[in-house]
């Protein structure tokens, strides 16, 4: 458990004088009003700025429009892309004491998932009033699937259409009244809002002031998407909870360029930003010699590394780029935190010298995230079979992995439209005492808390646990052949195979197998797992949430229904000590191949359709049409196929199933059927063999 750390909150203020964030933006509007509270940088390079008391009286005209909605407590949704608009906004909901929600704007292209995440948050908390930008809000009608849209409101940025009068005192929120509903990022499931009140945020921007160590005398720059909870309680919350200015830039403009976000720390003299692990990893991978030229990052004393996990090879790798620009490896502070806990949980700087291996981490590497915040308290939970036969929860000791579980002042009560005492999947019991249930899965070591994956995306292979993101970093990391996104799951039911998929570079054509084969050697190496099937993808094949995670499971889904657009699947060649692995991947190539073959069937026997169980003889088959039904099959596929197979098993999925064990004991695994299915051009099962008209050739 952490200690509390010094006090140091800003000149002037108790320790209980602030119970809300409104008050310290009305103590800062009063007392610090020509200070500059917030930047935004624009992508030609010129800048918005803020001071603290421009900032109450533009987000007090916006709490008086709101004041003109049928609900005026209800939620509030904001439509904006990054910048001062949005800050703005966030603000007038403070004041206004109307609960607001942050959400990606949706774009006018259908099947786009900021569209689709953007109707699933309207439907699910129903907002009383939308405030939105100006051009946002001319697309809102168009996009379709919405139905009826709440009131839009689209203040002047400038307050220029305010009714407060200057300083207007706003009603001081309660400590349990909701403040923000921060919609989770829906990488493992939907997005669900999680509520949070005013005393939740308040014990956070403390704690991440606290572990931090921020000060008046703080410098910082942000990409982060101020959508989620890295991005807005960290980079805009705290900020002026602690008092000092904040330059905010676009997500788009660091993934462009990512050293523009490192020529900010230069030129500001930065002491405090950060990302997740990926940001560092892209740094590096975009750092050319050239680019680096005057560049000065010996301000920076914490480079924060957070909402995925972080790696030991990703601290290394960037302090070997950028020692020679002044960056020194101790400023790295690896933390955990989620949005069900506001933000932070645990944090503190990097030991170099500290390897992950006395953690029992994998072979791949994670760090410490530190302790636990002031007031937090942590479990490791494993679950054993109770007396009634039940599942009963445990406490484990230190080294031994398990869920990670919290109770404290930052966690929420729940998610939005679910009662706030219901136990499900978020809340659990030890000794009778109520926890949150983050999903993730750790270990403590020395009391420092080393987090190894989800639990939803451990892999249980013959017995053994194996973490999602182990494999896919082994894969990914210095490997020029693929891009950094990968996404590793389970196949199969009776018999279940590890597959990884994975895009690959633009800039490496090579050979498919080759690659592939590469992939399995790196996996094998440095984790012990062999991958049963290698999926290559294009880029942007691999679907992804709104602030950039992969989705495994949907990406899972999206395999096994044939929709990973151009994808190749590649697997190994079948020996007798693979026969049990490839018969998972025979699992998976029956479905696509009986497709296959029930196309070839309707096209030779010139009927709309076949399906995969009906007989060739309810859709007027014969020998002779047999016989032709096996020429295509063993034309498209290059793999034998015999007249008295066709008649022997009648219907395309039985002669799927039979065809697959005799291609088998042949040497050609299930895992290369697919590949050879998945290389057909498009429309090849139902058009080989016959003409426009559909009759045979």
């Amino acid at each position: 458990m952490a200690k509390s750390g010094p006090d140091r909150r800003p000149p002037g203020q108790s320790a209980g004088a602030a119970q809300s964030l409104v008050r310290v933006l009305l103590d800062r509007a009063q007392t610090r009003a020509e200070d500059t509270a917030y930047e935004f940088l624009h992508s030609d390079g010129s800048l918005d700025a803020v001071t603290y008391g421009a900032l109450y009286e533009r987000a007090a005209a916006t709490a008086a429009r709101l004041a003109d909605l049928d609900d005026r407590s209800g939620p509030v949704m904001l439509l904006y892309p990054p910048g001062l608009g949005f800050v703005t906004a966030l603000w007038g909901c403070m004041l206004a004491g109307a609960p607001a929600v942050p959400a990606y704007p949706p774009l006018p292209q259908p099947g786009n998932r900021t569209t689709d995440r953007f109707r699933h948050i309207l439907g699910d908390v129903r907002p009383a009033g939308v405030l939105v930008d100006p051009l946002i809000r001319d697309i809102l009608p168009g996009i379709e699937g919405t139905g009826p849209l709440p009131p839009l409101l689209s203040p002047a940025l400038d307050g220029s259409d305010a009714t407060a009068g200057p300083h207007r005192t706003p009603a001081l929120p309660s400590p349990d009244s909701p403040a923000l509903i921060q919609y989770t990022s829906g990488s493992t499931n939907d997005p669900k809002g999680v509520v949070l009140r005013h005393a939740n945020l308040m014990h956070n921007v403390r704690a991440i002031s606290d572990v931090f160590g921020l000060d008046t005398g703080t410098r910082s720059v942000s990409w982060l998407p101020p959508y989620h909870d890295m991005g807005l309680i960290g980079c805009i919350l705290t900020p002026l909870y602690r008092g000092f200015p904040m330059r905010l830039m676009s997500p788009l403009d660091f993934l462009k360029s990512p050293l523009v976000w490192l020529r900010q720390i230069s030129e500001l003299g930065v002491t405090a930003t950060g990302g997740p692990n990926f940001a560092y990893d892209l740094c590096v991978r975009r750092a050319g010699n050239d680019a680096l030229e005057g560049l000065d990052l010996s301000s920076w004393r914490v480079a924060f590394n957070g909402a995925e996990p972080v790696r030991q090879g990703t601290l290394e790798a960037f302090s070997r780029r950028f020692a020679p620009h002044g960056f020194r490896p101790s400023a790295f502070l690896p933390c955990y935190g989620l949005a069900e806990a506001t933000l932070i949980v645990s944090g503190r700087h990097w030991d170099p010298s500290a390897r992950s291996a006395e953690a029992g981490t994998a072979a791949e590497g994670r760090v410490s995230c530190g302790p636990v915040v002031s007031g937090t308290q942590l479990a490791v939970v494993g679950e054993r079979e109770g007396e009634d036969g039940g599942v009963e929860h445990t406490a484990l000791p230190e080294g031994a992995e398990g869920e990670i579980w919290l109770r404290g002042p930052g966690l929420t009560s729940g998610y939005w439209g679910r009662p706030a005492d219901r136990d499900d999947e978020l809340f659990g019991h030890l000794a009778g005492v109520r926890y949150l249930r983050t999903g993730d899965l750790g270990r403590l070591h020395d009391g420092e808390l080393f987090v190894t994956g989800r639990s939803k995306d451990v892999l249980v292979h013959r017995g053994v646990n194996h973490h999602a993101h182990d494999i896919e970093a082994a894969a990914l990391t210095d490997n020029p052949d693929v891009r950094p996104t990968a996404a590793a799951f389970m196949v199969g039911d009776a018999d279940p195979a590890i597959a990884l998929a994975v895009e690959r570079s633009p800039a490496r054509a090579g050979d498919d197998e080759q690659t592939a084969q590469g992939l399995r050697t790196r996996v094998l190496e440095r984790t012990g797992v062999r991958l049963d099937t290698v999926v290559l993808c294009p880029p942007r094949a691999i679907p992804k949430t709104t602030s950039g995670k992969v989705q495994r499971r949907l990406t899972r889904d999206r395999f096994l229904a044939g929709e990973l657009n151009g994808a190749v699947i590649v697997g190994g060649p079948v020996t007798a000590g693979d026969a049990e692995a490839d018969g998972a991947a025979r699992s998976l190539a029956q479905e696509p191949l009986g497709a296959f073959l029930a196309g070839v069937f309707a096209g030779v026997c010139a009927v709309p359709e076949c399906r995969a169980d009906q007989r060739l003889a309810e859709i007027g088959g014969d020998s002779i049409r047999a016989a032709e039904i096996a020429a295509i099959t063993e034309g498209a596929l290059g793999l034998p196929v015999g007249v008295a197979e066709v008649l022997d098993r009648e219907s395309p999925g039985q002669l799927a199933a039979h065809l697959l064990d005799t291609w088998a004991g042949q040497g050609v695994g299930a895992a290369e059927v697919v590949s050879r299915l998945t290389a057909l051009p498009a429309g090849e099962a139902v058009t080989a063999g016959t003409n426009d008209a559909g009759s045979v050739q």
